[in-house]
């Protein structure tokens, strides 16, 4: 890469006299209030402001624990729940990033954008080395609760447009493209996870009713 974006979140400085555990506390609550700044895109509230990211994330993780505690009781909920929390943490430093439309060299630059990001991330937070240790299992996508939250995390802006009775989604798209687009990253979906093509299902089912119902 040769310009990196700049930055959109720094670590704050330790304070004079202040401890190593109000330090790390500090540290964390200003990654979280900067990922409560940064807005998604084509995702909207029923009130039509957009979703930001610590929403994203924490209705990830109340969705992605409950799904599996119902239906994959063989998964760590409480290992998902944590993983769902912090999935998106990069996007601190580097912003969202829309896939609708997106080609494969968009996706290709949005990972490198990330990967300096993440890259970041782990300078800034190897203090925490064990919070560093979870980003790194997500982003390895080995473990199959890492692998389950990824999937279920692209159900989440299909369950927006339904809150917002499909405000959103008429603004930039039709029927047709949106099944198109969805049906793009879907091939990709099932040749990456093929343990979980049942959950890339979902995600078309869902896309398939915002069609018939929400246009």
């Amino acid at each position: 890469m040769q310009n990196p974006p700049p930055l959109l979140f720094e670590v704050p400085s330790q304070l004079p006299g202040m401890s190593d555990i109000a330090y790390s506390a500090l540290r964390l609550a200003a990654l979280s209030s900067r990922l409560a700044l940064e807005d998604r895109t084509l995702v909207n509230h029923p009130t039509g402001r957009a979703e930001n990211v610590a929403e994203h994330s924490h209705m990830l993780a109340i969705v992605a624990p409950a799904i599996a505690e119902m239906y994959y009781p063989d998964l760590d909920a409480n290992l998902i729940s944590r993983f769902a929390a912090i999935h998106d943490a990069v996007e601190a430093y580097v912003g969202d990033t829309t896939t609708h439309n997106i080609d494969e060299k968009g996706l290709s630059q949005k990972a490198e954008r990330e990967a300096y990001g993440m890259q970041r991330l782990k300078e800034d937070f190897a203090w925490l080395p064990t919070f560093t240790s979870l980003i790194d299992q997500y982003e390895e996508q080995k473990m199959r609760e890492a692998r389950f939250v990824r999937i279920v995390d692209k159900w989440t802006p299909a369950l927006v447009h339904f809150a917002d009775q499909g405000a959103t989604v008429r603004s930039y798209t039709d029927p047709q493209r949106l099944v198109d687009d969805y049906q793009f990253h879907a091939t990709r979906l099932k040749k990456h996870y093929p343990d979980f093509i049942e959950l890339v299902a979902v995600r078309e089912e869902l896309t398939q009713l915002i069609g018939e119902h929400l246009f």
